[in-house]
């Protein structure tokens, strides 16, 4: 299923639900299971995200993507 999104986020409640987000505005798209399982580090005690996943449940980026997941973003055609 495609979920269109204002801006790159990754959300507990999008966790195991295939879903591909895709940022019209920002022409990119991602599968969200693939950057969040490739990433798990980040979102643990003490990872860079920790804060924001345990505090808000999601991390959001407002403008393109964090370099981190550049290997899992397409281009929209």
């Amino acid at each position: 299923m495609i979920i269109t999104e204002k801006n790159f986020k990754l959300k507990n409640d999008y966790l195991g639900k295939r879903y591909t987000i895709r940022v019209v505005n920002q022409n990119f798209e991602y599968k969200h299971d693939e950057v969040f399982n490739s990433n798990k580090e980040r979102f643990a005690k003490g990872g860079s995200a920790y804060t924001s996943w345990n505090k808000y449940s999601q991390y959001t980026q407002t403008l393109g993507f964090p370099n981190w997941a550049s290997n899992y973003i397409s281009k929209i055609r």
